[in-house]
């Protein structure tokens, strides 16, 4: 995701937080940035450092009931509570022109909007194995005492995907062969320094439309990493995935 240069309410909303929507790009859905409505629907005009061609939108650590629209440029999606207890909007948008202004609109007469983070980011799909697999981590500690009673440090448990790269040909690896001119080499630099990063592996039915609720419960937004790109004979090569939930619970 580019950085943002500009966040601005539309007329008859307003910031409440001091932040004035910066919490909305910080990485940290639990940091959260809420308006106050006053008439219409609450819409939020982003402009972006720089172009791309929007592919992913999410709306996470809402305090709005599930069944919210949400929509941007004409592609809409419904608020939904997820499995930890929090409220997200995911939508996939269709390929359009790359842009570097977006306005998200949430058709809602609630008086006070709280969003932990608006995840806009350019997307490139990346064949992988059906064995993909999503672990609940708990890194919560725990100690027993002498009569073995446990004093427990608790922490926010958190998703962690793991998913194998179909194997695929040079173009695929190093050859910019995916959208956008990426690959995996590239893709594995982009994901360096805990840069945020959205991982979906169900969106679409098998006839190929988008899938709504799995959509919103498999996609994980945080931080990702590559693993070694392994060449497996001639010009095919063999790579994985693992993404670790940054979530919007405090």
């Amino acid at each position: 995701m580019p950085a943002v240069n500009l966040v601005a309410l539309a007329a008859g909303s307003a910031w409440l937080t001091s932040d004035n929507g910066a919490a909305l790009f910080d990485g940290k859905p639990a940091r959260a940035s809420r308006l106050q409505r006053s008439s219409g629907n609450p819409t939020i005009n982003v402009t972006l450092a720089s172009a791309i061609v929007v592919r992913v939108i999410a709306l996470l650590g809402l305090n709005l009931p599930e069944g919210v629209t949400v929509t941007v440029a004409g592609t809409s999606g419904v608020t939904r509570r997820l499995a930890d207890g929090t409220v997200a909007c995911w939508i996939v948008m269709p390929v359009s022109a790359a842009t570097a202004s977006i306005s998200v609109v949430i058709t809602t007469a609630q008086a006070v909007v709280q969003i932990g983070e608006l995840v806009i980011m350019p997307a490139v799909e990346v064949a992988h194995e059906s064995d993909w697999s999503v672990n609940l981590v708990d890194p919560s500690q725990s100690e027993r005492s002498l009569a073995s009673q446990l004093a427990t440090n608790p922490r926010q448990p958190y998703r962690q995907l793991t998913a194998s790269f179909t194997p695929d040909g040079l173009a695929a690896a190093r050859g910019g062969g995916l959208a956008n001119g990426m690959d995996w080499e590239r893709l594995r630099f982009a994901l360096t320094m805990d840069k945020r990063c959205a991982v979906i592996p169900r969106w679409r039915t098998t006839a190929g439309d988008v899938d709504a609720v799995e959509l919103s419960r498999t996609a994980i937004y945080g931080v990702a990493r590559v693993a070694d790109i392994q060449h497996l004979q001639g010009d095919f090569y063999g790579s994985s995935i693992v993404a670790m939930e940054v979530p919007a619970l405090t």
